[in-house]
């Protein structure tokens, strides 16, 4: 942890040198978080790129903003949520561009490798039954309403549920799919 906190320190003077390594400590669980959004997400084209480079943002921001002096949380489980969070916004935020283009067919910025698509294939499946097996049909119903990129609060609208009660679901529904994915 020491180490961790004399590169925080040194990111924090400037030292890129100092990122890259950081990069290379926390790279599993940039790209691995990466990776599940990026299947998350409803476009045609394969975004794990993108997500890779959002995440390093909130990565970089995590190092600016984690504090050193608190013991309770680890610098590793503090960028875990700052990434987690910018990815959960890029997904909402990518999905709802799909859903306000409508029918418009969206040109593919990059071709699929086979292998590319034969894991998103093979994950996808994977979450679709654990979502099918594991959650009840209220959750399955949040779910599906949650990945296109509605909101809770739009989500306890349509469905005449208080918000909590959708953000109670939706904490459910990531414990219930996190425990299958990892």
């Amino acid at each position: 942890m020491d180490n961790i906190c004399e590169l925080i320190l040194q990111v924090r003077a400037g030292n890129e040198s100092a990122f890259v390594e950081l990069c290379n400590v926390y790279d599993s669980l940039i790209n691995s978080m990466s990776r599940r959004f990026s299947i998350m997400s409803t476009t045609e084209y394969n975004v794990i790129d993108d997500f890779i480079q959002e995440a390093k943002v909130a990565f970089y921001n995590a190092i600016l903003k984690y504090d050193i002096e608190n013991k309770k949380v680890t610098f590793g489980a503090f960028a875990k949520v700052c990434i987690r969070n910018k990815l959960v916004t890029c997904l909402r935020k990518l999905n709802s561009k799909k859903r306000k283009k409508g029918d418009e067919v969206q040109e593919p910025t990059e071709k699929w490798s086979l292998q590319d698509a034969v894991v998103r294939r093979e994950l996808g499946e994977k979450l679709i039954l654990v979502a099918e097996n594991s959650l009840s049909a209220y959750e399955k119903t949040v779910f599906s309403l949650y990945i296109s990129g509605k909101k809770a609060s739009e989500i306890s609208l349509k469905l005449g549920k208080s918000e909590k009660s959708v953000n109670n679901a939706i904490y459910r529904i990531r414990l219930k799919l996190k425990k299958t994915v990892n």
